[in-house]
């Protein structure tokens, strides 16, 4: 991982953006020596949405509308 004065950031940041999505490794930016914060290159967007990402993935087994268990084994039904 890279490192750089938090000093030097401003001067460098278009090159230090472009290095990071070239490279695809993280920067540490360091304050008086110590970490500050780290930059992590931006993983690509999934081409599927939310609505309908699951769409195929599920499969039914069996009978959706009919009680799971009979209806005499329901004390309220008696």
């Amino acid at each position: 991982m890279k490192h750089i004065a938090s000093n030097e950031l401003p001067a460098t940041l278009q090159q230090i953006f472009a290095e990071i999505q070239r490279t695809k490794t993280p920067l540490t930016v360091t304050h008086d020596g110590e970490p500050l914060v780290i930059i992590y290159p931006a993983k690509p967007q999934s081409e599927r949405t939310v609505f309908g990402a699951m769409k195929g993935s599920g499969e039914i087994l069996g009978d959706l509308i009919s009680p799971v268990i009979p209806d005499n084994t329901w004390e309220a039904l008696q």
